[in-house]
């Protein structure tokens, strides 16, 4: 499973995607690429690395949100699904699969925009609940504050996590009783080095590792890979090295 790639650096994204093997060798593997597909929303650091996600392999669907938000993002995942005739569908909460031994759980966007609160395209962000080997991940795409809230209480069985994909790029921007809720052993934060908007936020990697968590970010880390095949085993690989 591949987590999203940046407008700045298409050709890295590329390059990066390029890298990454057809198969893993491990039940659980999940790669967090530096900055960085399936489209969590469609702003450009989620999706311009889209041409390089799909060389090369064979992909069945892209999902996407329900809100096509910004349009010429929206209009520039379809023309690349077109060109490589992939079908687009619509994430909506409730959806379930299974590929082999990984399980997934759509929880995030709602079924209709209507019900989304008013706070712009991030809280739009498909949000998933995955399972494998014994693990849990949950991936939070950008969701703020608000649509947090919401998921909290759309989900109030929502689990506590092995490996949380933070929010935002690890904004100022967490909702508190959804981070102390997940509690994760291992949180990731995709971001790029010097970026404008400060990401992270030193309270949000503060709160982190106050609740016992080993962050992990891609602006100081690097691309990170998540494997192990084993609810106790649990490990990453950070541009190359094993942590």
């Amino acid at each position: 499973m591949l987590i999203p790639v940046s407008q700045q650096k298409r050709g890295y994204a590329e390059q990066m995607s390029r890298s990454l093997p057809r198969t893993c060798c491990f039940p659980a593997c999940v790669c967090l690429m530096r900055h960085t597909h399936r489209g969590e929303h469609d702003h450009a650091d989620h999706v311009d690395g889209l041409p390089g996600v799909l060389r090369g392999r064979k992909i069945g669907a892209i999902e996407t949100t329900t809100l096509d938000e910004p349009p010429e993002q929206a209009a520039f995942v379809r023309r690349q699904a077109a060109a490589a005739r992939i079908p687009v569908v619509r994430a909506a909460a409730g959806e379930r699969r299974r590929l082999g031994g990984l399980e997934w759980q759509l929880l995030w966007p709602p079924v209709t925009p209507g019900e989304l609160p008013d706070n712009g395209p991030n809280d739009a962000s498909v949000v998933l609940l995955v399972r494998t080997a014994g693990l849990t991940f949950l991936l939070l795409g950008d969701l703020e504050p608000p649509a947090q809230r919401q998921l909290l209480a759309a989900v109030p069985e929502l689990p506590r996590v092995d490996v949380l994909k933070v929010a935002h790029h690890g904004s100022a921007y967490q909702d508190p009783v959804l981070l102390a809720r997940l509690r994760p052993r291992l949180a990731l934060i995709s971001c790029g080095a010097d970026n404008p908007y400060g990401h992270p936020a030193p309270r949000t990697v503060s709160a982190l590792r106050a609740q016992g968590a080993r962050v992990l970010r891609t602006d100081t880390d690097g691309s990170v890979a998540v494997v192990g095949d084993r609810a106790d085993d649990l490990r990453a690989t950070v541009v190359g090295s094993s942590m």
